[in-house]
Order: structure tokens, then C-alpha cells, then sequence
């Protein structure tokens, strides 16, 4: 095992060269959880005497590395109540990642992640910072932060075993049984997505294939169609919770990115993400697990 945790939480990230994991620990006094740097590129780090920093090796694409760390390293994750898998292109800082920690156990949330500050690189506008909310509660955790409960990593992670580089994040939330469906996005606490969305695609495993192919791929096999995010409800700033016409009216908020968003495009998501979260409901494949469960049962006869 890599060593005795000193936090039951743990952030783990895939680090590449310009990896920004570093901030991550600022300031030292306002961090509750541990680190594990699965680093991709060559080099020795070498010894990290600080307590509850790890280093590990892991080459190869994005999602097969969190693959390999969680099958190998299942004895030391095991010790944690919640883990976050974070990009290492994620600004953020000690403190607002030990708060997401708390939120995530004070509600009881399984699957969650922070929402982008609106001068973030992003793809769904319905992950940018709506500033009426402390949380809404959604149906889909994007693949960027997602924080997992010990109970919800141990039901999706099996999805990293597909060899998909996209797409696992639009099926996780069908995986998890209807009782333990408890997910947000964080709305109180953003954090900065810092690099275009897809610059590095050659160092995530889409060689020869496409990011769209990987999702229609996942989506094709589990006999799910794309779902929207959209929010059942929310609890606003104030305190007050609200359903999901109530998340609908505040959604309008988004039409003042295009604005701020570094990237392209961001009127036309704005748009979309409105219209999804007025006129869609928030929806999930009751046969999802059942196909994962099956799939579980297949490997394991062919080791």
C-alpha cells in the first residue's frame, strides 16, 4: 500500500507536465485531504515528505491511467469516504476543495463536482457558477472533478474498464441505484477549468478515433440516448429550496456568458442548456446497472 491516509478524503489527478496540482495544496493549514499524483510523463519526482502527498507513475491515456490507479491501488483508496478525480489543469486551491469535501458530507451527495467560474474553458453551460444557488441537484457530473463517495466509486468504476476515453460520465449516473441518486453541482464553490476543452487529445487516447465516437460508442452499448443536464431543484443563497421550475428561472442568469467565457460558442450553450433545463426532465437508464453488472460477470469468466 502507498501509505496510511492522513485525511478521509483524497483528491487524485493525472499530472502532466504543466499539471497545476501544486496550488492544490495552498494554503497548507486549510487542506483536509490527501493527494495521490498518478503522473503521466517520465521523470522522478522525487521524495515529497509532506504528510499525505503521493507520487505514483501511471503512463498512458487519461481514463486507462485512472484505470490502473483504482485496480491497483484499491487497498489505499479504500481507506477514504470520498474521492475526487480532478484534471491537473483545474485551478482551485486548498481550502475550496476541503469545503467541496464538507458539502459533499453534510448533504450526503454520492457523485458531485464544483461549478466552473464563468471564465472557464467548459462544455456544458449548466456546470458554470450560477450565482442564485449554493447547490443544484442534477443528473449528470461531468468527467472534469467529480467527487464519488466510497459507495458510488466502487459502483462506477468498473466504466473505466470499457477502454473509453469520453462517454463514462453520461452513463455513471444510471449505474448508481435509484436511492443512492443524491448528485450536484456545487454552485457556492467554482473552480477554473484553465485550458480549451479537447487541446490535448493525442495524450487522452483519441488516436484514431474521435471524442464524439467514444461517447456514441458507451451510449450505444448501455441503450441510452444522450441525456441533458438539468436540475430537479436547488438551494438557493439564501437558504430557500426551490424545484426545478424554480432552477429553471434563475437559469437565465446564463445569458451574460458569452461575456466572460474564454472559448466559442458559449451563447449558443447558454441557449441550450436553458431550453434543457426548462422544457426536459432529468433522466436516467433503469437498465444501466443491470447491463454493467452482466458485463462484471463476463470478465471476471475470462480472467
Amino acid at each position: 500500500m502507498l501509505g496510511p491516509a492522513t485525511s478521509r478524503n483524497l483528491v487524485i489527478t493525472r499530472a502532466g507536465a504543466n499539471s497545476l496540482h501544486e496550488r492544490w495544496l495552498d494554503p497548507s493549514g486549510g487542506r483536509d485531504f490527501d493527494l495521490l499524483v498518478a503522473s503521466f510523463v517520465s521523470g522522478d519526482p522525487g521524495p515529497d515528505t509532506r504528510p499525505g502527498i503521493f507520487h505514483i507513475h501511471v503512463p498512458g491515456s487519461k481514463i486507462q491511467g485512472w484505470k490502473v490507479t483504482l485496480a491497483q491501488h484499491s487497498d489505499f483508496i479504500e481507506q477514504y469516504d470520498f474521492v475526487a478525480l480532478i484534471d491537473d489543469d483545474i485551478d482551485t486551491n486548498a481550502t475550496d476543495l476541503s469545503r467541496l469535501f464538507a458539502m459533499g458530507q453534510e448533504y450526503g451527495f454520492n457523485i458531485f463536482q464544483p461549478s466552473l467560474t464563468w471564465d472557464s474553458f467548459c462544455t456544458y453551460a449548466g456546470t458554470i457558477q450560477n450565482p442564485f444557488f449554493r447547490f443544484r441537484c442534477v443528473n449528470y457530473i461531468e468527467m472534469m472533478a467529480p467527487f464519488f463517495s466510497r459507495t458510488a466509486l466502487k459502483h462506477v468504476a468498473p466504466l473505466f474498464e470499457y477502454g473509453w476515453e469520453s462517454g463514462i460520465d453520461l452513463i455513471w449516473g444510471s449505474v448508481l441505484p435509484p436511492e443512492f441518486r443524491r448528485f450536484a453541482i456545487i454552485d457556492a464553490i467554482p473552480i477554473r477549468h484553465t485550458r480549451p476543452v479537447g487541446v490535448l487529445k493525442e495524450a487522452n487516447g483519441f488516436v484514431g478515433r474521435t471524442y464524439e465516437s467514444d461517447i456514441m460508442a458507451s451510449l450505444d452499448h448501455f441503450g441510452m440516448t444522450w441525456p441533458s443536464l438539468v436540475a430537479s431543484s436547488g438551494l438557493t443563497r439564501n437558504g430557500r429550496w426551490v424545484g426545478k421550475m424554480g432552477v429553471s428561472l434563475r437559469s437565465g442568469a446564463l445569458l451574460a456568458l458569452p461575456f466572460y467565457s474564454p472559448g466559442q460558442g458559449a451563447l449558443r450553450r447558454s441557449f441550450d442548456h436553458i431550453r434543457h433545463q426548462f422544457f426536459r426532465n432529468p433522466k436516467y437508464s433503469e437498465d444501466a446497472r443491470h447491463i454493467l453488472a452482466r458485463d462484471v460477470v463476463a470478465r471476471s469468466g475470462n480472467k
